[in-house]
C-alpha cells in the first residue's frame, strides 16, 4: 500500500515526462503535417508544370512560376523596405517625375512617376566616369511611392489618379476640343494632394505635352537604340560600358541622324516651325528616361514623347518582356492617329524588322516606309540575312521596308515618297558629313 502511495506521489510531483511525451507527440505532427503540406505543395506544382503538357508547353510553365514567385517576393520586399522606412521615419518626400505627354481627338494621355528619390539635374562640367556610375545606381536604385494621389490638369479640366505599386500614374484626360486646334507644344499641370509629407504647392510639377498640328503630313515613330544613338547593343561589354559608365553628354547620335528627324518635324522647312509630331519607342527601362530626355536635347534631336518599358519581375518586363512591347505602342499610337501616315525607324541589331513587318500587316498603307538602319554597315552579316524575310513580309503587305547605311539613303527614299522636298537632300548630307568627321 505504501509503496503504490509512494509510486503516485512521485508521478504526480514529476509530470514531466508525460509533457515530454506529449510535446514530442506534438512536434512531430506538426513535422508530420508541413511534410504532407510540402509534398503536396510539390505534387501540385508538378502537375500544373509537366503533367498532360508537352515540353515547350512545360518550359513556358516554368518560366511563368519562376517569374510569378520572383515578383511576388519583389513586391513582397518592397512593402517590407516601406514599412521599416516609415517606423524610423525615413519615408522621404514624393515628389513627381513626368514624362512628355500627348493629346489625341479622343483625349489627352499624360504619366510619370513618384518617387521620393528622383533624378537629379543634370551637373555638365562632371563627366568622369563614377559620376556616371553614380548616376545609373541612382536610377535603378529608385524609391517608387504607391498610393499617392495626383491632380492632373490640362486644356481647363482637371482629374485625379492614383500611383501604382511601381509608383507609375496614368491620366487621361477628355479632350473638349480636336487636338490639331491646340499648340504643337503645351503644358500640363500635376500635383500631389491629400499627402502628410508634401503640399500641391510643393509638389506642382509642369509636363509637356505634344498635340500633333492640323497641318500634319505624317508622324515619325523611332526606335532609340543604334537607331539614333550609338548604343551598341548586339555587343554586351560594350552596351553595359556606355549604360553604367557614360552619361548623356557622351553618348553619341547616329551621323545625320538630327537633321533628318529636324527636317521631318519642320515638314522639310530648316527654319520652320514643328508640325508632324516625332515618337520614340524603346525596350529601355524608364529608369533611363531622364538620360534619354538629356541626349535629345544635347543633339538637337527632336522632342517628342518617350515610351519605354517598366523594369521588373512581372510578365512583360524584365524577365519575359522582350521587345514586343515596342509593338503595342507602335498600335497605340496608329490607333490614336489612325488617319496619320506613319514612318517607322528601327535597326537590324534587334527585333525592329520583324516587329515592323507584324505592324505593316496590321496596318497596310498607313505606313508609308520602314527604314532599318544597319548596324554593320561595312559587312554582310547575319543581321543582314535576319532582316531579309521581313523585308518581303512587309513587301507583300504592300509597305516598302528598307535597309539603310545612313541618313542620306533615308532621305532620298523620303525625297521620292514626296513627304521632303529635294532642297533637304543637300542639308542632310552635310550634316553627315561633319558627324562623320566629329
Amino acid at each position: 500500500m505504501l509503496l503504490a502511495v509512494e509510486c503516485l506521489l512521485r508521478r504526480s510531483q514529476s509530470p514531466s515526462r508525460s509533457l515530454r511525451q506529449v510535446n514530442s507527440w506534438q512536434l512531430k505532427s506538426t513535422q508530420h503535417q508541413r511534410a504532407k503540406l510540402t509534398k503536396g505543395f510539390a505534387i501540385r506544382i508538378w502537375k500544373d508544370i509537366f503533367v498532360g503538357k508537352n515540353q515547350e508547353d512545360w518550359r513556358s510553365s516554368i518560366t511563368q512560376w519562376i517569374t510569378e514567385s520572383a515578383s511576388n517576393l519583389d513586391d513582397f520586399v518592397d512593402v517590407r523596405i516601406r514599412k521599416i522606412r516609415k517606423r524610423w521615419g525615413r519615408s522621404g518626400v514624393p515628389k513627381i517625375q513626368p514624362y512628355t505627354g500627348y493629346q489625341t481627338n479622343q483625349a489627352t494621355y499624360l504619366h510619370g512617376r513618384i518617387l521620393s528619390n528622383p533624378p537629379l539635374d543634370p551637373d555638365w562640367s562632371k563627366n568622369d566616369w563614377w559620376d556616371a556610375l553614380a548616376d545609373t545606381y541612382r536610377r535603378f536604385a529608385s524609391d517608387e511611392v504607391p498610393g499617392v494621389k495626383i491632380q492632373a490638369s490640362f486644356d481647363g479640366q482637371t482629374i485625379e489618379c492614383v500611383s501604382d505599386a511601381e509608383g507609375y500614374f496614368h491620366a487621361a484626360i477628355a479632350s473638349k476640343s480636336p487636338s490639331t486646334s491646340a499648340p504643337f507644344w503645351s503644358h500640363a499641370h500635376l500635383k500631389i494632394i491629400d499627402n502628410e509629407l508634401t503640399t500641391p504647392d510643393e509638389s506642382h510639377t509642369i509636363a509637356k505635352v505634344l498635340s500633333p498640328s492640323e497641318t500634319a503630313s505624317f508622324m515619325v515613330i523611332s526606335d532609340v537604340d543604334d537607331t539614333i544613338m550609338h548604343t551598341g547593343a548586339t555587343e554586351l561589354l560594350t552596351m553595359a560600358k556606355l549604360t553604367f559608365f557614360n552619361n548623356a553628354k557622351a553618348r553619341l547620335p547616329l551621323d545625320g541622324v538630327a537633321k533628318l528627324y529636324q527636317l521631318l518635324q519642320r515638314g522639310g522647312d530648316p527654319a520652320g516651325q514643328p508640325v508632324n509630331p516625332v515618337f520614340y519607342v524603346s525596350s529601355s527601362p524608364w529608369n533611363l528616361y531622364d538620360l534619354l530626355e538629356d541626349f535629345l536635347e544635347l543633339n538637337d534631336i527632336p522632342d517628342g514623347p518617350i515610351l519605354l518599358r517598366d523594369l521588373g519581375f512581372d510578365r512583360n518586363k524584365f524577365v519575359s518582356g522582350g521587345h514586343d512591347h515596342k509593338l503595342d505602342k507602335i498600335r497605340l499610337l496608329m490607333k490614336a492617329y489612325s488617319g496619320m501616315p506613319v514612318l517607322l525607324f528601327g535597326d537590324s541589331g534587334q527585333e525592329d524588322a520583324r516587329l515592323y513587318s507584324t505592324a505593316a500587316e496590321e496596318f497596310g498603307d498607313q505606313i508609308r516606309a520602314i527604314f532599318i538602319r544597319d548596324i554593320d554597315p561595312d559587312v554582310d552579316s547575319k543581321y543582314d540575312s535576319d532582316v531579309a524575310p521581313f523585308i518581303a513580309r512587309s513587301e507583300q503587305a504592300g509597305v516598302p521596308m528598307k535597309l539603310i547605311q545612313d541618313s542620306n539613303e533615308a532621305a532620298a527614299f523620303i525625297e521620292d515618297l514626296g513627304l521632303l522636298p529635294k532642297s533637304t537632300r543637300p542639308l542632310i548630307a552635310s550634316a553627315v558629313k561633319r558627324d562623320v568627321a566629329r
